[in-house]
């Protein structure tokens, strides 16, 4: 029960300073992206991109508080362009997603930078609770 006063103290406050965390979501399917920007939009300012690429160019001209990124992507692998964004942005906190969860998948994710680690489909709350 402790815990969850103090998570509900730390909650308040950060809302008390007026400023949304910033969140980048990168996936090549449409409705997926549109889905957790959709989702997120009324608690964080959400960011998408669709390919590596255009990740890179945004993670070098913004800061993000958060990086959600799918493994699957056209191109570049979401655990390259994850090796990319640390050497950029070494503290974002980077969240993998995943439709083909695999512990060697999760391991490299780790290994790779990720913080999190969570297999579509999921819930909004359970996105929430890791950003």
């Amino acid at each position: 029960m402790q815990d969850y006063i103090i998570r509900l103290m730390t909650v308040d406050i950060e809302n008390l300073s007026g400023k949304k965390k910033s969140v980048l979501i990168v996936d090549d399917e449409k409705i997926m992206r549109e889905s957790l920007r959709d989702w997120l939009k009324d608690s964080y300012n959400v960011t998408t991109a669709e390919t590596g690429e255009e990740t890179i160019e945004l993670i070098k001209n913004h800061d993000f508080d958060a990086l959600i990124l799918d493994v699957r992507l056209t191109g570049k692998s979401g655990i390259e362009i994850l090796k990319e964004v640390k050497q950029i942005k070494p503290q974002i906190n980077s969240i993998i997603m995943t439709a083909y969860p695999s512990v060697e998948l999760a391991v490299e994710a780790m290994k790779a930078g990720a913080a999190e680690y969570i297999v579509k489909p999921f819930s909004p709350d359970k996105l929430e609770n890791l950003i």
